[in-house]
């Protein structure tokens, strides 16, 4: 046969073969996208391939959810001497390591002659080093790779790309198809253990025991996610421990004796519970490096724990052993445990509210009292026991099956307001306490004292609960003192007001007392010296300390006389006699005599700042109150700081500021030393009279005239003693 006649059947035979294989790959694809089951689809490829491109060895790898894991889900060949050492953790692999994972890294094909050229290739560790052509393509839906196709075949060159991209179209079918599985399988998934939860829930509602709910939830648990050896922890809420209540053996072998696994301290599971609310897993690591006593596995794995709580203060744990270290529990199981601690919490609170209420109710049945449930929107009684009978009459038991609401029964004068109460109790969720009249059926009107529980769930209020309690004797006893009280009330309130009056006298007296003693006895005692010192003498002095002794009696005299003044026109001003003599007045000339006239031992530096005006003042008045703000601010500052006086028209009345350089008046003082006998700690003279008084009579003298005085800090220190004085 001549070479062109070679050629020509080769082309032939060529073109028959690629028929053939598209032919057999339709039918492949047709099969896999019938099937509705990972592992089944992973066999039907590894199978059927067979008939279409020779290998010896085949593989397909699925992506995991990771996004990093690629899980071999199919394998098969003929060769097994070369790969007999091969377990499952020596084929799993990761993205971008080795050829698998660069595919899968790139979603590009590889097709090599010899596996030992490609760079990024890594022989499988045991194996011999041998010539083996690979073909390597990635299954992808659009742009992202889900798994990827392995070929390998015994010697040199064995794949061409006509079977590249023979693969390359069944990897896009398989992509699919396995999609399509996965979904199904999830969905699968999904619904048996929606209806392992109903099931479970159907069985929880008709327990009543704590115990019984946690059991037959854990025997629940097997068929809802794979575990070895499962578990349930009780809080003690008084040492913070968690107690083991229930241990179910799944897989024969794989538990601790139970006498032998120790119950869970506080300062470990504080630091292993991550939520009270979230199921979480625990890695076989972590869980490797807890005392041995706490594990409940033989061997210890990777943990699912599902937190559990229930009212008032139930809390604790669901805990999975997973059955090998292979096996790890992901986002399915995850949500499996939240619907299985979400129900048995449920029934545990159903079942705890429940055995609370039937003692509640045999608790009430024992009270002399009505207690009575009611709709919280309707107000529609749906239960009433105790003294119901006796109280609200005999057909007071058949109310809840009439419909008839909360408030019928009382009186309506009082009806409206308790009603009121009751809606503003169910509105806010809080608790309330009602107090109303009600008539027996007998016409006896009956004193009732309601106490109302707002029932509250996730959803709103739910229900109301009270307690009727007869409170008609203690009404009327209150009734009685009340009438005794309004008698005997003004002869009591007279009486506290004379005690009250002669209390505030006695205080004033001791308060006058205290403050003018001091101040009269140092003038008059340096009178009286003064005086009897020219007594002796006969005058026989010179001339200069005779005259000096002459000015010391004076000028102790006018200090007297001031203080005197004071006092008198205090006492004056706090019985109303005094009013002011308004006249136009020069404000500067006023001023300035004002402060000439002021007393200043200490030599003060006083600066005098007065806008010329005429106002309607009292000048005697308002010159008095300049001599005391000036006194006092000589008196309470060091010699050697300035005073500073200004005063102004304003608003058709004055202005008038006293200003110093002295420590200042404490916050807490500022209204106290405007009040009779009291100064500001710390003067800095103890020998002017009128300490006390002064201040007093600044104040008085401003309200005189319609006016006000006040105290501010004085920035840099100091005090700012202000009065205005409204035009007359």
């Amino acid at each position: 046969m001549s070479e062109g006649e070679q050629m020509v059947r080769a082309n032939g035979d060529e073109r028959f073969r690629s028929v053939a294989q598209l032919d057999m790959l339709h039918s492949l694809a047709a099969k896999l996208n019938a099937l509705g089951n990972v592992a089944e689809i992973g066999e039907a490829i590894t199978a059927e391939l067979r008939t279409i491109i020779d290998y010896h060895n085949c593989r397909v790898y699925l992506l995991e959810p990771d996004g990093v894991t690629l899980m071999p889900v199919a394998f098969r060949g003929d060769l097994f001497h070369e790969y007999e050492e091969e377990t499952l953790e020596q084929l799993i692999t990761k993205v971008g390591d080795g050829m698998t994972g660069h595919v899968a890294a790139t979603g590009e094909s590889v097709l090599t002659p010899n596996a030992q050229e490609v760079e990024f290739a890594v022989q499988i560790e045991g194996t011999d080093d041998i010539v083996e052509s690979m073909l390597l393509v990635p299954m992808k839906l659009g742009d992202q790779v889900t798994g990827v196709i392995v070929l390998s075949s015994l010697g040199y060159g064995k794949f061409d790309e006509e079977d590249q991209r023979l693969l390359e179209v069944l990897a896009s079918h398989a992509a699919v198809a396995f999609e399509n599985a996965t979904l199904l399988q999830a969905e699968r998934r999904a619904a048996e253990t929606s209806a392992a939860l109903l099931r479970l829930s159907q069985a929880l509602t008709r327990m009543h025991s704590v115990g019984d709910i946690l059991q037959e939830a854990l025997e629940t648990i097997p068929s809802l996610a794979p575990c070895a050896v499962a578990g349930v922890y009780v809080l003690d809420p008084s040492t913070g421990t968690f107690r083991l209540g229930r241990l179910h053996e799944v897989v024969e072998g794989s538990a601790r004796p139970r006498a032998e696994i120790a119950d869970v301290p506080g300062e470990i599971s504080d630091a292993f519970l991550r939520t009270d609310t979230e199921p979480f897993v625990l890695q076989a690591d972590l869980v490797r490096s807890l005392p041995r006593e706490l594990y409940l596995a033989v061997h210890p794995a990777e943990v699912l724990v599902a937190p559990i709580r229930w009212d008032p203060d139930g809390s604790g744990v669901f805990v999975m052993v997973a059955p090998d270290d292979s096996r790890a529990y992901g986002p399915e199981e995850i949500r499996m445990a939240r619907g299985l601690a979400d129900i048995t919490s449920l029934a545990l609170g159903n079942a705890r509210r429940l055995t609370e209420l039937e003692r509640f109710h045999e608790l009430v049945e024992s009270l002399d009292a009505v207690f009575w449930e009611a709709d919280a929107t309707t107000l529609a009684f749906t239960f009433l026991g105790g003294r119901a009978e006796e109280l609200l009459g005999p057909s007071a038991t058949g109310w809840p099956l009439e419909g008839r609401p909360w408030g019928s029964h009382i009186d309506p004068r009082d009806r409206g307001e308790a009603m009121g109460a009751m809606r503003e109790a169910a509105a806010s969720g809080s608790d309330h306490s009602l107090e109303y009249r009600m008539f027996t059926p007998e016409g006896e009107y009956l004193w009732i004292r309601d106490l109302v529980h707002v029932v509250a769930g996730a959803q709103g209020v739910r229900q109301l609960r009270g307690l009727m309690v007869d409170v008609t004797e203690r009404k009327r006893a209150e009734q009685a003192l009340r009438e005794s009280e309004r008698q005997y009330s003004e002869a009591f309130r007279r009486e506290r007001e004379a005690a009250q009056r002669l209390r505030a006298l006695d205080e004033m007296k001791n308060t006058f007392l205290e403050a003018v003693s001091h101040d009269l006895r140092t003038p008059l005692t340096s009178i009286l010296g003064s005086a009897l010192t020219l007594e002796r003498t006969r005058m026989e002095l010179p001339r200069d300390d005779a005259v000096d002794l002459v000015h010391r009696i004076a000028a102790n005299a006018r200090k007297l006389e001031r203080l005197l003044s004071d006092l008198l026109d205090l006492d004056r001003l706090q019985r109303g006699i005094i009013s002011p003599q308004r006249r136009p007045t020069q404000l500067e000339t006023l001023v300035r005599r004002g402060v000439e006239e002021t007393e200043n031992p200490s030599g003060h530096a006083i600066e005098v700042q007065v806008e010329p005006a005429v106002v309607s003042i009292d000048a005697a008045k308002v010159e008095r109150i300049l001599e005391n703000l000036v006194s006092n601010a000589i008196r309470h500052t060091p010699a050697e700081t300035r005073i500073w006086v200004r005063a102004r028209a304003q608003d058709g009345g004055m202005l008038l500021v006293v200003e110093d350089e002295g420590p200042g008046v404490p916050a807490d003082l500022h209204q106290a030393i405007f009040e009779p006998f009291r100064q500001a700690p710390g003067s800095e003279s103890m020998h002017s009279p009128g300490v006390g008084v002064g201040l007093s009579l600044v104040l008085r003298f401003a309200q005189l005239h319609g006016g006000r005085a006040w105290v501010e800090d004085r920035p840099g220190g100091g005090a700012v003693f202000t009065v205005f004085l409204p035009a007359g």
